[in-house]
C-alpha cells in the first residue's frame, strides 16, 4: 500500500521515533521513504547514525517532495509550523495530524490549500507494536488516502475510523488510558507487596493478568462486567476484594479521570 510513497515526519519527538523504528522493523517503509525534520541538529543526528533517516532542521525541506506529511507537533505551536512549510506544499499531498485537540476544519484553515487531511489520535503502546490509533479524515479525502493512513498506523498497532465528533473521548480514553492503566498496574503490585510477594514478583503478576484480562474482552466479546462474574464466586475472596473497589469509588473516579482528560483535549485546541 505504502510502496514508493514518501513520508516527511515534522517534529520527530517520541512518537515520531516510535512510528519510524516500528515502520522500518516491520517492513512496511524502506530508511529512503523517510525524511524527519526536529528543532535540534543532535536529534536529526540520531536518526541518521540509528536508523539511516535523512531530516532537517527546516520543516520546508522535508515536504517538498513527499507524498504523505505527518504533523506530529505540539498543537500550542501548530500555527507556526504549519506556517513554515505552507508555501511548500501542493494540493496532491495527504496531510496527518496527530495534534491532540486540534480540529480538521483548524487545520484545513492553517493549511490554505484545499488538501486532504486525516486526522489521528495513536497512543504509547504504539512503541511495542500493541497500539491503537484512531482515525479521521476531511471531506477531501479518498478511501485511498484513508487505507495510507491505515497502513501507517497498522504497523504500530490496530486502527479505527471514527467520525472526528468523537476525538476528545478517544483522546481522554484511548490516548491517555494507558496511564490510567499503569497507575492500576502499580497500585495492584503494591496490594501484592502488602501481602508478601516481592515486588518484581507482584509486578509480573499483575502485568499478566491485566495483559490476560485485556485479551478475554477483546477476543471473547464478551461484557467486562460478564467476564467479572465468572471469576467472582459466591462467598469467595474476589467479591470481597471488589466490595473495597467500590468502597473506594474507583468508578466514579476513573470515569472521572477520562472525562477530566477529554476536556482538557479540546481545550488545547482552542488554545
Amino acid at each position: 500500500m505504502l510502496k514508493g510513497k514518501k513520508i516527511a515526519i515534522i517534529g520527530a519527538g517520541k512518537m515520531g521515533e516510535t512510528l519510524v523504528t516500528r515502520l522500518l522493523s516491520t517492513g512496511t517503509l524502506k530508511k529512503e521513504q523517510l525524511y524527519v525534520t526536529a528543532k535540534h541538529d543532535s536529534r536529526i543526528s540520531h536518526f541518521k547514525e540509528k536508523f539511516g533517516v535523512k531530516g532537517s532542521t527546516v520543516n520546508a525541506d522535508a515536504v517538498r517532495d513527499a507524498d504523505i506529511i505527518l504533523l506530529c507537533v505540539k498543537p500550542q505551536i501548530a500555527p507556526k509550523v504549519i506556517a513554515s512549510i505552507r508555501e511548500s506544499i501542493n494540493a496532491e499531498q495527504l496531510v496527518i495530524s496527530i495534534m491532540a485537540g486540534f480540529t480538521i476544519a483548524q487545520l484545513q484553515k492553517a493549511l490554505v490549500l484545499p488538501l486532504p487531511v486525516i486526522r489521528a489520535m495513536p497512543n504509547t503502546p504504539c512503541e511495542i507494536g500493541a497500539g491503537m490509533t484512531v482515525l479521521a479524515s476531511g471531506n477531501k479525502t479518498n478511501g485511498d488516502q484513508i487505507r495510507f493512513a491505515e497502513a501507517l498506523f497498522g504497523a504500530v498497532g490496530k486502527t479505527m475510523v471514527l467520525d472526528e465528533k468523537y476525538f476528545d473521548a478517544v483522546t481522554g480514553l484511548s490516548a491517555s488510558g494507558p496511564a490510567f492503566i499503569y497507575v492500576v498496574i502499580e497500585a495492584l503490585a503494591e496490594g501484592g507487596v502488602k501481602c508478601g510477594l516481592p515486588r518484581d514478583v507482584s509486578t509480573a503478576l499483575v502485568a499478566q493478568a491485566c495483559l490476560g484480562a485485556a485479551r478475554m474482552v477483546a477476543e471473547t466479546n464478551q461484557h467486562p462486567a460478564i467476564l467479572k462474574d465468572h471469576v467472582t464466586t459466591p462467598a469467595g475472596c474476589t467479591i470481597d476484594g471488589l466490595l473495597k473497589l467500590e468502597e473506594g469509588g474507583i468508578r466514579v473516579t476513573m470515569i472521572k479521570a477520562v472525562d477530566e482528560a477529554a476536556r482538557k483535549a479540546k481545550v488545547l485546541g482552542a488554545e
